[in-house]
């Protein structure tokens, strides 16, 4: 019988090498794998960053909308305030309030100039 091992065998006599999975992984897969879970973290971090301040700038947009009503709010009270202020602060006004309270004018003498 012929032996035919030697001429359909691999060059050189080495090992031949088998692929498949490790149970633990490789070293060679370790940065990737440190790689995939820190841009995961970071994805994780950025939406619930922009969910956060979303809800701050709406927040924000509805007190800066509450403060705009209340300034013309107060804007119309303070004009009503000043016709109104306008309105009493009139010579006639003022001298006929005087004299339902029985107030006159100083006369002369009574008048001193520094």
């Amino acid at each position: 019988m012929r032996d035919y091992a030697k001429k359909y065998s691999g060059g050189g006599g080495s090992r031949q090498k088998v692929s498949g999975k490790r149970t633990g992984g490789s070293d060679r897969d370790r940065p990737f794998r440190i790689v995939g879970v820190v841009a995961v973290v970071a994805l994780l971090l950025g939406v619930a960053s922009s969910l956060w301040f979303g809800a701050a700038l709406q927040d924000g947009l509805g007190k800066l909308d509450k403060g705009k009503q209340e300034k013309t709010e107060l804007a119309t009270a303070n004009r009503a305030l000043s016709a109104e202020r306008d309105a009493l602060l009139q010579q006639g006004k003022i001298e006929a309030a005087a004299g339902r309270l029985g107030l006159f004018p100083p006369s002369e003498k009574q008048i001193r100039r520094p």
